[in-house]
């Protein structure tokens, strides 16, 4: 391999690892934020989700909370146990693992009503 095969070979894999370093912000609902109204599987089909990408849930914290859940908990709208919580309005979740994640609001009902997503996070 030649000393240009080798230089071009280092400066395309660095590039690509700053690009895939950076990410994603998906601010999802959209202008809607993470509310009872959005439907989030039309929000979310299309999109694509890789590590290093974040996820903003907007919401007022009065109303809403956000719950990272296993399928199962997903499913059946179980808010304990659970992977992680947040209640703060703008909750930021770096996707950080490969594979399906899921999200519930924990307020009440709302997550039986619809306020719920699960996504599918790729390399």
């Amino acid at each position: 391999m030649s000393i240009f095969t080798c230089l071009l070979w280092i400066c395309v894999t660095a590039s690509l690892s700053l690009v895939s370093a950076r990410g994603e912000t998906h601010v999802v609902g959209g202008d809607e934020g993470w509310t009872q109204v959005p439907n989030y599987g039309d929000w979310a089909q299309g999109r694509t989700f890789h590590v290093g990408d974040t996820l903003l849930f907007n919401y007022d914290e009065n109303l809403h909370s956000v719950i990272q859940v296993n399928e199962t908990a997903y499913e059946d709208c179980i808010k304990e146990p659970n992977l992680a919580t947040f209640s703060s309005g703008n909750g930021p979740f770096r996707l950080a693992e490969v594979g399906r994640q899921w999200y519930i609001c924990g307020v009440g009902d709302h997550c039986e009503h619809g306020q719920r997503l699960s996504i599918n996070v790729l390399p």
